[in-house]
């Protein structure tokens, strides 16, 4: 039993460093996303001009939004395209689209991300 016990806390060590390893290389960022009306789901990609194809979507949450998420450095090279889209149904998705330069640039300026884009009505 007590062998268990050690396996078990060596295991969680590892897995711990790991996460914390992986982590290390990115950055946080502080974003603010707020929708007219709220409750639209965000998600964001980040396209390198070399990618074969698409990266895909990654899921923020329902605005609105404030927190912190994590991005690869490699995202803030001049190469690179930082996208988000704010979804709800029965309206039209809104997208915005940065380099990764001039989202540095904007984040830098207010040391946070904000967004707010209002959403119009889908036609039928």
């Amino acid at each position: 039993m007590k062998i268990y016990r050690t396996v078990a806390k060596v295991a969680c060590l590892l897995m711990m460093a790991m996460l914390v390893t992986s982590c290390a290389s990115k950055e946080a960022m502080n974003l603010k996303i707020h929708t007219e009306p709220e409750g639209s789901h965000i998600v964001y990609r980040v396209a390198l001009e070399d990618m074969e194809q698409d990266p895909p979507w990654v899921y923020l949450g329902v605005t609105p939004y404030q927190g912190l998420t994590l991005m690869d450095p490699d995202a803030f090279s001049e190469d690179a395209t930082i996208t988000f889209k704010v979804m709800r149904h029965g309206y039209m998705d809104q997208v915005k689209e940065w380099s990764g330069e001039q989202f540095l640039l904007e984040y830098e300026n207010e040391n946070r991300l904000f967004w707010t884009p209002r959403l119009v009505k889908a036609g039928k």
